[in-house]
């Protein structure tokens, strides 16, 4: 949020909050930090040794939004069953 919200309200425009409102800036705010955070994720698990799960966890994020999890990793589906489940 902090990264987020003063580059949607200088470069777009957009004021608001998820709470209040307008559906324009709800929206935007969930395109933009959905990926930044995947991101994010991979970035901060890489410092800290843990790649492999936190680059599985940010795959299996982008795939809800449509996008293949072959396209970003060709090899997820054999290391699926690595990752539990829960």
């Amino acid at each position: 949020m902090v990264l987020v919200r003063p580059a949607m309200s200088q470069i777009l425009g957009l004021k608001g909050s998820l709470k209040d409102g307008p559906w324009s800036y709800r929206i935007c705010s969930l395109v933009i930090m959905t990926p930044l955070y995947a991101c994010l994720l991979v970035v901060v698990g890489t410092v800290f040794g843990r790649h492999a799960y936190f680059r599985h966890f940010a795959v299996k994020m982008f795939s809800r939004f449509g996008i293949p999890p072959e396209l970003m990793d060709k090899e997820f589906a054999k290391n699926a069953k690595n990752f539990r489940k829960y």
